[in-house]
Parts: C-alpha cells; sequence; structure tokens
C-alpha cells in the first residue's frame, strides 16, 4: 500500500471565524486518506474547534505563535515551527492567515531536506481598511517576498486575487480561486422579533461582526440615522450582533446620533446565525472582507442582504436579484440601499426567497455552492495537482 502523503497546517490561532473553521474543516476532511498534523498558537476558544476534529489529526501548539508583532517571540515561534517541520518533513505545508503564512512558510524554507510543496491562503488581504499606509506598504512588501517561496496562493474570491495580484503578490500562475466553506445548516431554533425586543410591526436592519474597525459598524450605525431623518414614519430597530473593543464607542456614537433608543447590541453571541432569522434585511458594512460568512447566512434565511463593494464580498450576492452592493464607508449610500428593501415589501419578500436559493444552491460539481463540501473538494484537486508537479 502507498505511504500516506503527509500534510500539515499551520495557522496563527483557532478562534470563533471563518479562517479557523475552514481549517478545521479541511483537516477533518483530509484525514481520511492522509496522514494530517494541525499547528497553531494558543488561544482560549481553541478547545472547541480541537474537540470537533477526528482523532487521526495530531495537534501541536505553538506558545509563541501570535497575532501580534513581537520580534522575540516571532523568532522563537519560526524556531519552533522549523524545528517541527524538520521532525515531520512533511508532504504538503499549507499555511493560513498573515502571520502563521510568513513565519509557516519562511520555516519550511529554512527547515532543509526534502522541500515541501508550499501552499498559502491569507483568508483575506491586508491592503487596506487595516492599517496606514507605511504599515500596509510594509505588510505587502512581505507578501511579494513570501510569494517567492510559495508554489501556490490560494484566495476565497476572485476579487481578493485579483487585488492581490494588482499589488504584485505572486504571479497569475500561482493564484487558485477555493471559497471559504460555510454550513448553511437550518437553525434548531431561528429567532422572532420577540426575542430580541423588536415588536412584530417593526422593520429589523441588523448586522453580525467582530466590533473591530475594518468591519466598518460605525458607517452601519450612521446609516441607521440618515434612515431615522429621512422616514421619521418608519417604525425602525437597528440590531448589532457581535462583540469587541469598539462596543463601548458604537454604543457612545449610536446616543450621539440620535439612534441609542432604536440599536440593539446583543454582545458576542454564538447563535448568531438564528438571530439573523429576526431580521427584514442584513449588512455588511465591511471597509476590507475576503468573502463574508454572515451575508449567506441571511441569505439562506431568506434575508436579502447589503453588502460594501470591497474585496471579495459583491461574490456573496447576486447584484440586484438577492441583494446590493454601495461603496464602503458611505452611510448615505449604505442607507439608500437599505431603505429601497424597507419600502417595497414585495420587493424584499422576493428577494429574500432568491437569495434562499442562490446562498443554498449547488455548484458545477452537485456539491453545496458555498458549503465546506465543495471547497474540500477543490482542496483536494489542488493538492493532487500540486503533488504530480513534483512527481
Amino acid at each position: 500500500m502507498a505511504e500516506r502523503p503527509l500534510i500539515v497546517h499551520i495557522i496563527t490561532r483557532l478562534e470563533p471565524g471563518g479562517s479557523s473553521a475552514n481549517t478545521a474543516d479541511s483537516c477533518a476532511a483530509q484525514a481520511a486518506e492522509n496522514d494530517v498534523v494541525l499547528i497553531s498558537g494558543p488561544h482560549k476558544d481553541s478547545a472547541s474547534l480541537l474537540a470537533g476534529l477526528p482523532r487521526e489529526v495530531n495537534y501541536v501548539e505553538v506558545p509563541a505563535l501570535q497575532r501580534e508583532l513581537s520580534p522575540l517571540r516571532d523568532l522563537s515561534a519560526l524556531l519552533e515551527l522549523r524545528r517541527e517541520l524538520r521532525r515531520l518533513a512533511p508532504d504538503i505545508v499549507h499555511t493560513h492567515t498573515a502571520k502563521a503564512g510568513a513565519l509557516g512558510r519562511a520555516a519550511a524554507f529554512l527547515a532543509g531536506g526534502r522541500r515541501p510543496v508550499v501552499i498559502h491562503t491569507p483568508h483575506g488581504h491586508l491592503l487596506y481598511g487595516y492599517y496606514g499606509p507605511l504599515k500596509t506598504a510594509f505588510f505587502r512588501l512581505i507578501e511579494r517576498l513570501l510569494a517567492r517561496f510559495t508554489d501556490y496562493l490560494v484566495a476565497l474570491t476572485p476579487g481578493e486575487m485579483r487585488e492581490s495580484l494588482a499589488a504584485g503578490i505572486g504571479r497569475p500562475a500561482q493564484w487558485r480561486v477555493v471559497h471559504s466553506g460555510v454550513r448553511l445548516d437550518p437553525p434548531s431554533f431561528p429567532a422572532s422579533k420577540r426575542d430580541l425586543g423588536i415588536a412584530a410591526d417593526e422593520l429589523a436592519v441588523g448586522t453580525a461582526a467582530r466590533l473591530e474597525p475594518v468591519k466598518g459598524v460605525e458607517h452601519f450605525i450612521r446609516a441607521a440615522a440618515v434612515l431615522r431623518r429621512n422616514r421619521p414614519g418608519l417604525k425602525l430597530r437597528f440590531v448589532v450582533i457581535g462583540g469587541g473593543a469598539l462596543e463601548e464607542s458604537l454604543k457612545g456614537l449610536a446616543a450621539s446620533e440620535g439612534v441609542a433608543d432604536a440599536v440593539i447590541f446583543t454582545g458576542f453571541r454564538p447563535d448568531a446565525a438564528s438571530l439573523m432569522a429576526a431580521l427584514d434585511v442584513y449588512v455588511q458594512p465591511s471597509l476590507n472582507e475576503a468573502m463574508g460568512r454572515a451575508p449567506l447566512e441571511a441569505q439562506a434565511l431568506g434575508v436579502p442582504a447589503v453588502v460594501t463593494s470591497v474585496c471579495g464580498l459583491p461574490s456573496t450576492i447576486k447584484e440586484g436579484e438577492t441583494g446590493f452592493s454601495v461603496p464602503p464607508a458611505d452611510p448615505r449610500a449604505l442607507a439608500a440601499a437599505v431603505e429601497k428593501l424597507l419600502m417595497d415589501r414585495a420587493l424584499r419578500a422576493r428577494m429574500g426567497l432568491a437569495a434562499q436559493d442562490w446562498a443554498c444552491s449547488a455548484g458545477k460539481d452537485g456539491l453545496p455552492r458555498f458549503g465546506p463540501e465543495s471547497m474540500n473538494a477543490a482542496l483536494k484537486r489542488l493538492y493532487a495537482e500540486a503533488r504530480s508537479s513534483r512527481a
């Protein structure tokens, strides 16, 4: 019997969110035909993801691997990753996210011996929306250099690939598009408006996000104020699902904009997807988003979505059929698109049905278009291509 290939996945940390869920899904799917090792830094929420992995997936924690820049800890993490890769001698090293992508690819290059196939999935670029111009230029330069030591680069959407290439990161032949795998099973207990303290005759507009600058939630709140001014006769409620460092400042913004009485902050909720069922319109106001799971989760529940036209977000909707895209950081444009849906019940219902069909549809391979099944099938094809090129 042929020896099973060894695949090593490296991610900065296992936390609630798409990149971690996708990496865990991939490890679980690949363990049937490969030896799989998952390496990450520590995180307080990693246990829940690890508990869902099959016992065939081996886990290695590198304590010094962390998200924040720290020269000494980063050097320690690099050396530990190099030791692990020397010990394991994998066939494929697949890195995920920016920090693990940088240190993991460098470690694979420095490990010596038989060089593995090196694949990197950024799970979104850092080209705008995160940092100022100098720091952004630094990260862009690092990614350009690291691409020289990478066999394949994986974007979640054509938009992410297009913008990365435009920034000089990698060559077209290196890039592949493999969408993020999103589980869109109907929630066991979908929320109602009553569960959120919203009256049946009120219209609910919501967003779900970590409360940090790149998610653009401040523009959602400013759009709420525009809507209240433009349509004083409408009974409107706005829902912010998620927690984070900006929660208190966003509550202050809602008060200063005169909409504190209309905005509900739920804090972090593990049942965020269930809460979306209570919405009439979903909004994703991000300043940068490689793909966006939440708009798909909302559409799968029959809720039309308004998203910003950044990176991969437009790929999550069918423009004018299941939702609308608007420029980022533009509360008036955001409010206008939401208002169009709120003022036309028939349009909202028609787009909601189309949204559910779209999000839950099958792709060309017959698998769920946005599901982890199609993601893992695409990765399997990529790995086979990569290994055959080394044969």
